[in-house]
């Protein structure tokens, strides 16, 4: 079987498309738009500062009380969505304590 110059090329265009991830643009700008806002924060700023920069509530939030009656929220923002992965901002007692990425998936 001969191929055409058309046929090969489409091909290999095929099989280089079969290794790559998909993803849907939208997804991928408001993950690159959260990922600019999260590289503003810095470790000590408040609900509120945080909530400005970002310009939107989180998009998971976890919230409860410490033992010794400190508060700690945990607000996320999908920030990576080819890696699967989220940012996650750890308020202890109303400020900043951490920023980490986390996986969507489950080690």
């Amino acid at each position: 079987m001969v191929l055409t110059r058309r046929a090969a090329a489409l091909l290999a265009a095929l099989l280089l498309l079969d290794g790559c991830v998909c993803v849907p643009l939208v997804a991928f700008r408001a993950a690159s738009r959260n990922q600019a806002r999260i590289d503003r924060l810095r470790i000590g700023q408040t609900l509120a500062e945080v909530q400005k920069i970002m310009g939107k509530s989180p998009e998971r939030r976890n919230a409860r009380v410490r033992f010794d009656g400190i508060s700690i929220e945990e607000w996320s923002y999908l920030t990576d969505y080819v890696r699967k992965q989220d940012t996650t901002i750890t308020f202890v007692g109303g400020k900043v304590d951490e920023i980490r990425a986390t996986s969507w998936e489950k080690d």
